[in-house]
């Protein structure tokens, strides 16, 4: 009988924009990534599985990831390990998520390449070691130089000394530093991401509701990128823990979102376009916002005071 060609099973992949940025002078970090998962080049859609978690309960730091299922369960899952170490100091953080993601590598390279072949890592690199290389190993050596590790996390957070960090692990296991810089993205949507937040002149001194709605403006205009959903979350990291952003001020958020971003030759229509926010939203934001800050500035107060004393 004949056999038509074999099934290739489709691995998820998170073609995803996960942003990240400074705000309240650096005292807040919004994180907001989109829910989005792809299957090969034809499947897409929004799913119920966020691409943010936090390593400590309410504590963090948070990370997002993308890429695609199996490098990045393997990573995340090494990092899980040292869930207890990651955050305390941001040198030992950068040490840690650059051992594993290495290690991570390896260890794929090795499942892949070399077992399969009944060949151990000292015997590979006993064969490419020599001055003469067979047309076989030399196949191994070209397949596992053309291996790409597709798994890129952003790790955020409050070290121990209450200084922010954010962290962008990438290939082939190299930490950056983007604290500086004050914001970053990750994922096909970055590109977009980044130039919205550009252009939507970002600076970490900007307040909290502010910050949050660049942030989403900008995972809105990501949306242009290949596998980038519409859905989306939100956390807010500040000294005093992570703050999950609720639906009540996403809704918000978007419909502030939809008005600001109408062309102005295009009138609003009640049937098809979303509900204009309440003339009172900005005071709703900021509802939450100072509710997601003042623990912060009372603790910081509380201790100017006790200075003083």
């Amino acid at each position: 009988m004949h056999q038509g060609p074999q099934r290739k099973r489709l691995k998820g992949r998170y073609m995803t924009v996960c942003a990240a940025a400074l705000s309240e002078n650096s005292n807040a970090i919004v994180c907001i990534s989109d829910n989005g998962i792809s299957y090969g080049d034809y499947i897409h859609w929004d799913s119920d599985s966020s691409k943010m978690f936090a390593l400590k309960e309410k504590c963090g730091p948070v990370v997002m990831f993308a890429g695609s299922e199996e490098p990045t369960s393997r990573v995340l899952a090494a990092l899980f390990v040292h869930e207890n170490e990651i955050g305390e100091n941001i040198r030992k953080t950068v040490e840690i998520c650059e051992r594993e993601y290495k290690q991570s590598v390896d260890e794929l390279v090795e499942a892949k390449f070399l077992r399969p072949r009944l060949l151990t890592r000292e015997q590979y690199v006993s064969a490419t070691s020599g001055s003469e290389i067979n047309p076989y190993i030399r196949n191994v050596a070209e397949q596992i130089d053309k291996f790409e590790m597709d798994c890129v996390l952003l790790v955020c957070g409050f070290d121990s000394e209450k200084k922010p960090f954010i962290l962008e692990v990438g290939p082939p296991g190299i930490v950056t530093d983007m604290t500086v810089t004050g914001f970053h993205a990750i994922g096909s949507g970055w590109e977009k991401a980044v130039s919205r937040l550009l252009f939507d002149e970002f600076k970490r001194i900007h307040r909290l509701e502010r910050t949050l709605y660049d942030c989403f403006d900008a995972k809105a205009n990501a949306e242009m990128a290949s596998g980038v959903g519409y859905a989306w979350d939100a956390a807010v990291i500040t000294q005093a823990g992570i703050k999950e952003v609720p639906a009540t001020v996403k809704d918000l958020v978007e419909k502030v979102w939809a008005k600001s971003n109408r062309s102005p030759f295009e009138e609003y229509n009640k049937k098809e376009d979303m509900p204009l926010p309440p003339e009172d939203w900005q005071k709703r934001l900021r509802r939450f916002t100072d509710s997601v800050m003042r623990p912060v500035y009372q603790k910081s107060e509380s201790k100017r005071n006790q200075n003083d004393v």
